[in-house]
This record gives structure tokens, sequence and C-alpha cells, in this order.
């Protein structure tokens, strides 16, 4: 089992990837900002979680990191 971690959605989708979460960071630093470790760790948990729940290849899932709220 595999899966990957993409900054383009359009890639993962030409190269039939089994699973694949796609993240709006930049490529090169796909699982989040230099020293940002709770999105870092959020985004491989996210990565992991899709691993487990994904039943059919070819899966596409988008991380949507959470906003902290205001107030």
């Amino acid at each position: 089992m595999s899966v990957f971690i993409r900054a383009f959605e359009h890639r993962a989708v030409q190269l039939q990837v089994p699973r694949t979460l796609v993240t709006p960071h930049l490529m090169g630093r796909t699982i989040g900002p230099v020293g940002d470790r709770h999105r870092q760790r959020a985004v491989v948990d996210a990565a992991l979680g899709l691993l487990a729940e994904a039943s059919a290849g070819g899966t596409v899932r988008r991380f949507a990191p959470e906003v902290p709220r205001a107030g």
C-alpha cells in the first residue's frame, strides 16, 4: 500500500497513483512550511488516514487545513 503527498492534483491523476493527498503547500514542502510542526503533523495524519480509509485505488483527497477561529 502507498500514499503520495503532492502539491498538484493533475500530476497525481496523470501518474495514476493509488492514493494521493493533495496539499496547498509549495512543491518541495508538500507537508507544510519549514518549522511548522503542527501543520506537518496534520498533513501526515491526513495521509495515514487516507491510507487506512481508501478502499479503491486512484483515490485523491484534498488536505483542508484547519483555520484557527478568531475570538
